[in-house]
């Protein structure tokens, strides 16, 4: 592994640990606060601190913004940030952020199914497998009964965001080229919150203000850790490792979202999820050790 790879790796667990809290902040303040209108604070914030950094990126690469670029974030930010970030909220509204975080483990098997399609990745039965469990596990979530934390509205919601983030992650490997990373994200991030802000109008939760003293550090942790840096983090790793590769690391995120879920909610964590989780981790497990074996056998080892 080289240097540049190992930092990716890195980012890419930081992002991971910060992302892992994000559905079980939300779910604790969900009814405090619309859907929308916290989707758009937090990407707010998050615009804000990219933005300070962006001049400083586009030095370091020796880039200047184009208008192909930008043409490229105003549309890329309605699938990766508008879409993934009204869905997610709406999705911990109808269920509980195990769920959830467990479901949203399938992202790197949805990324190497496009990857595949977009990208020309082989497809190889240990990869073939690897998928075949995680959408198995999938089945096995959904045939839970329905309750506080379990609905099939919330699952068809966060299946939706999956496929969103994974075809948005996919698209900016492909086309992005020197822009990826920070520049993209933050362009992403900036469009992706003025399209929101009417939304939040149309919303009109003004209540919500009323709360601002309970809502505060929650929402500011979500917008410049959960939202700012580990997209920063995120898109920064994703640049210096292979797409599926890199995106496995999000291997981490379901057992620690969904103990997290179960410490500081009190959230059930049932048979199903158990197996749904167990299932999901050891697809994604495969793809990774294929991943490792698919390199060692196409890149010639230095001797």
């Amino acid at each position: 592994m080289t240097r540049s790879q190992g930092q990716g790796l890195m980012l890419l667990l930081l992002a991971v640990l910060l992302w892992s809290t994000v559905e079980v902040v939300i779910r604790d303040i969900h009814h405090l606060i619309g859907p929308i209108l916290l989707a758009w604070i937090r990407f707010a914030l998050g615009t804000v601190l990219l933005l300070l950094l962006l001049p400083f990126e586009l030095k370091r690469k020796k880039l200047r913004l184009n208008r192909q670029i930008i043409m490229m974030a105003s549309w890329l930010c309605m699938l990766g940030i508008v879409i993934c970030a009204i869905t997610l909220q709406y999705a911990l509204k109808y269920a509980g952020a195990g769920v959830v975080a467990t479901v949203y483990g399938t992202s790197p098997l949805m990324v190497f199914i496009l990857s595949w399609l977009l990208l020309s990745e082989p497809l190889t039965k240990a990869r073939f497998m690897g998928v075949l469990l995680g959408f198995i596990g999938i089945v096995v979530l959904s045939s839970s009964q329905p309750s506080e934390t379990f609905s099939f509205i919330g699952l068809g919601l966060i299946l939706l965001n999956i496929f969103c983030f994974a075809t948005f992650t996919v698209l900016i490997k492909k086309w992005a080229g020197p822009y990826a990373g920070l520049p993209i994200t933050a362009l992403c991030f900036l469009f992706g919150s003025v399209y929101m802000a009417p939304m939040a109008l149309w919303e009109g939760d003004w209540a919500a203000l009323e709360q601002w003293q309970s809502l505060f550090w929650p929402v500011l942790y979500l917008g410049i850790g959960c939202t700012g840096l580990a997209y920063l983090f995120y898109f920064m790793g994703i640049e210096r490792v292979d797409a599926t590769q890199g995106i496995s690391v999000i291997l981490l995120k379901p057992p620690l979202a969904t103990a997290l879920a179960a410490v500081v909610l009190n959230e059930p964590i049932t048979l199903n999820l158990v197996g749904a989780l167990v299932l999901i981790l050891s697809g994604l497990l495969l793809v990774y050790r294929e991943n490792i074996s698919y390199r060692n056998r196409v890149v010639p080892r230095a001797t």
